[in-house]
C-alpha cells in the first residue's frame, strides 16, 4: 500500500494547534496526539534515527525529523519520557517497549499518535489532502463493491469518497502491520463508512486473504482541507 496519488501539491499548512485539538478530542485521553509542519530539524534527531536517513534527500530528512519530534511530543502527553524511535529494515518506526504509535505525513503536516500498548493495543493513522482522487486511480484503490458504492454517489462527491477510502486503508495498514507483518494491497480489504462518514469498518475482501477483523475501530475527520483517518484498539474477537 502507499501508492502515490495524483493530488494537488500542498499549499500552506493548516493551523496546527486547532488541528491537534480536533484530533485529540476525537481520539480521547488514552493517546497522545501531536501535529507539526513537515519542516523538521534533522539535527534534533537521535543518532540511530539520523543513521536511518543519512542517505535521504533533504526534504525527506526534514519530514522524518518532524515526525519523530511529533512522536516524542505525543509520548510526553501520556507521561512517557522522550526516547529514540529508530527505523526497522522495512522503514517502519520501532516504538519503545510498551508503546504503540503511528506517524503520518500529508498535506503539509505530520501527525503522530502514541498510546500505551496495554491501553490501546495498536494504532494506525493517515492524513491526506481532502481533494478528489483522480478517476484513473480508482480501480487500483477500490474493490468492486467499493466502486459500486462510489458510483451511486453524486458525481461531485465520488472523487473525495475515494480519497477517504484511500486514507482509511492506509490507517488500517499501519494498524495491522505491526501485528501481522503482512504487506497488503488496497484491494485486499473493503472499507464501509458509517452514514455520517465519521467511522468505518474494515473487512477482508476475500476469504482467501484474511486480515484482522475490526469493527468501529476506525474514525475519520475532515477539517482544514485535510482528511485524517485512524484506527485505535484491538482486533474484534473471532466469531
Amino acid at each position: 500500500m502507499g501508492a502515490a496519488q495524483c493530488l494537488p501539491a500542498a499549499t500552506e499548512p493548516p493551523p496546527l494547534q486547532s488541528l491537534q485539538l480536533r484530533l485529540a478530542q476525537a481520539l480521547g485521553a488514552a493517546v497522545g496526539v501531536a501535529c507539526r509542519d513537515v519542516d523538521g530539524d534533522p539535527d534534533l534527531l537521535w543518532p540511530s534515527e539520523r543513521t536511518s536517513i543519512q542517505k535521504a534527500v533533504a526534504t525527506r530528512q526534514r519530514e522524518y525529523a518532524a515526525g519523530r519530534g511529533a512522536a516524542r511530543e505525543a509520548m510526553r502527553q501520556i507521561g512517557c519520557a522522550p526516547a529514540c524511535i529508530p527505523s526497522a529494515p522495512d522503514r517502519s518506526p520501532v516504538w519503545p517497549a510498551g508503546l504503540a504509535g503511528s506517524i503520518a505525513h500529508g498535506g503539509g503536516v505530520c501527525v503522530a499518535v502514541v498510546g500505551r500498548r496495554h491501553h490501546v493495543h495498536a494504532v494506525g493513522i493517515d492524513v491526506e489532502k481532502d481533494l478528489p482522487m483522480e478517476p484513473a486511480l480508482w480501480p487500483s484503490l477500490c474493490t468492486a463493491d467499493e466502486l459500486a458504492c462510489v458510483e451511486q454517489l453524486p458525481p461531485h462527491e465520488r472523487g473525495r469518497q475515494v480519497t477517504w477510502l484511500f486514507c482509511a486503508k492506509e490507517a488500517f495498514y499501519k494498524w495491522q502491520y505491526p501485528q501481522t507483518g503482512r504487506m497488503l494491497d488496497f484491494r485486499d480489504v473493503r472499507v464501509a463508512f458509517s452514514d455520517d462518514a465519521t467511522h468505518f469498518d474494515v473487512q477482508a475482501a476475500s476469504a482467501h486473504n484474511p486480515v484482522p477483523r475490526c469493527s468501529r475501530l476506525g474514525g475519520l475527520i475532515t477539517t482544514h482541507g485535510l482528511a485524517l483517518a485512524w484506527m485505535v484498539g484491538p482486533p474484534a474477537p473471532a466469531s
